[in-house]
């Protein structure tokens, strides 16, 4: 059964952009809820209308293809002060046996006051 050997996220920022000093969170769960991969950093700004990525999640746990199907993408911001982010994103898994499972989600917006979202991967991935 394939597993998980590398994993990395794009984003899309529409019309408003992240601020340099805004953290993101990005976590991938299987469907035992275990962090199959993650990143975290502030990025830099994002301008609007702006390609940003592939940024590399660190794998943390070999999940399978199947488990990671049926798993969730979670994003969450930590703005320093005020900021809203819109955006769409692309979520890229690779499994050692060369397979991918990608998909992704638009028109999302997180601000200081709605920081997180979270996805089902069985509706993003395929």
């Amino acid at each position: 059964m394939a597993v998980l050997r590398n994993c990395s996220i794009r984003f899309h920022t529409t019309d408003n952009d992240k601020d340099g000093d805004t953290h993101v969170t990005v976590n991938v769960f299987d469907s035992n809820n275990v962090l199959a991969a993650h990143v975290d950093s502030d990025f830099g700004h994002f301008d609007d209308n702006s390609d940003n990525g592939p940024f590399q999640l660190i794998v943390q746990n070999p999940s399978t293809n199947t488990a990671l199907q049926s798993g969730r993408l979670d994003l969450r911001i930590d703005p320093n002060g005020h900021d809203t982010w819109h955006f769409n994103f692309l979520l890229d898994l690779v499994f050692d046996d060369n397979s991918h499972l990608s998909g992704g989600a638009d028109g999302i917006s997180l601000d200081q006051d709605n920081r997180t979202t979270s996805f089902g991967l069985s509706g993003l991935v395929h």
